[in-house]
């Protein structure tokens, strides 16, 4: 059992990772937004007092993200990444109060912008390194150029104190309650892989974009299913067949390259998808899950697994016809004799991997 947990521990940390790159696509928009905010309302309310030396400060802010964004999806530590990025903006917030005034800066409620985002971003431990930062960031630039100043504006400064912490309470425990209704509902609680309805999410939100092989723009869907799966509960009993799943589960998530997602939709059927990947890198990640199982036998059962490979034709993203494609392939290396890899394709119809 102890071998178990460590592999659906191990597949639940892929899990984080998953949402926390989902989540800052999200976000992306919205962070714009508020830029644009900033940048606007130091325009307008500075005056001709602060000429623009605000302008490199936001630059270097959002060359930040877009560095940390350009990074993220190939790091196998995107929270590095992403943490870094969130770091520079206190410290940009800091520069922008020494320069309008220290402890009578109005710019100092503009920390509890950076105390919005810790929830999202970080978990429960990051969150309070993140605020204790936040507030370093704060007192440093109110407190340290004029204690006195500071000491005469206590009152202020106690106030916004208590709204950057309050900030992060309350996201974070809205935070929390959203990420555990996201687990019940795109999890899979046997295997830890994303389930149906996660499936359903990313596959409309592929549908119908662009695809460019040539650009390193493509798509593949792997369709998998392990052989003779019924025999297993059948001369094992149920609880090794679950036990099979989730070391399975966790084989393929731990061969597979960071951004690659992968999701049960079946009793013992599994698709990953790989973005970035054409024919080649496709076939090569299949014959590797392939031989990774056969050779794992977990929990000391033999098992093998066939897969139905479709990669995404130049154009336009059509997931029901990738799908439909990946299980004509799935089927064919049934047919062919099982622990195959079949790829469906207009050039390659009839190619497969012993």
């Amino acid at each position: 059992m102890g071998k178990n947990r460590d592999t659906l521990v191990s597949i639940h940390e892929e899990a984080r990772r998953e949402r926390l790159l989902d989540m800052e696509e999200r976000v992306r928009r919205y962070r714009l937004a508020c830029f644009g905010i900033l940048a606007l309302a130091l325009a307008v309310g500075g005056g001709s007092s602060l000429g623009y030396w605000w302008v490199p400060l936001l630059v270097l802010g959002l060359a930040g993200f877009a560095v940390a964004d350009r990074f993220m999806r190939t790091s196998t530590r995107p929270a590095l990444w992403i943490a870094a990025a969130w770091a520079l903006l206190p410290v940009l917030l800091a520069a922008a109060v020494l320069v309008t005034g220290g402890a009578a800066s109005p710019a100092l409620v503009w920390f509890a912008l950076p105390a919005v985002t810790l929830g999202f971003r970080f978990e429960p431990r990051g969150m309070v390194a993140g605020t204790a930062f936040v507030i370093a960031m704060f007192l440093a630039a109110a407190v340290i150029p004029d204690p006195q100043a500071a000491w005469e504006q206590r009152q202020q400064l106690i106030v916004i104190t208590a709204l950057i912490l309050s900030t992060v309470i309350l996201t974070g425990a809205l935070v929390e309650s959203d990420r555990a209704h996201r687990r019940r509902s795109t999890l899979d609680p046997l295997t830890g892989l994303f389930n149906r309805n996660a499936l359903e999410q990313r596959l409309a939100e592929l549908d119908g974009q662009p695809c460019d092989p040539a650009d390193g723009m493509s798509h593949a869907f792997l369709l998998c299913d392990l052989d003779h799966f019924k025999r297993v509960n059948d001369q094992h009993g149920h609880a090794a067949g679950d036990a099979v799943l989730q070391d399975v589960a966790y084989t393929m998530r731990a061969a597979l390259r960071a951004g690659d997602s992968i999701y049960r939709v079946g009793g013992e059927e599994i698709l990953v998808m790989l973005p970035g990947a054409g024919h080649s890198d496709a076939l090569e990640i299949a014959e590797r899950l392939r031989v990774a199982v056969r050779d794992r036998r977990p929990v000391g059962i033999p098992v093998s697994l066939s897969v139905g490979v479709a990669v995404a034709e130049p154009g336009l993203v059509d997931c029901e016809d990738l799908l439909a494609r990946a299980d004509a392939a799935l089927y064919a290396a049934k047919a062919g004799g099982r622990d195959l890899v079949f790829v469906d394709s207009e050039d390659e119809r009839d190619l497969a991997l012993a």
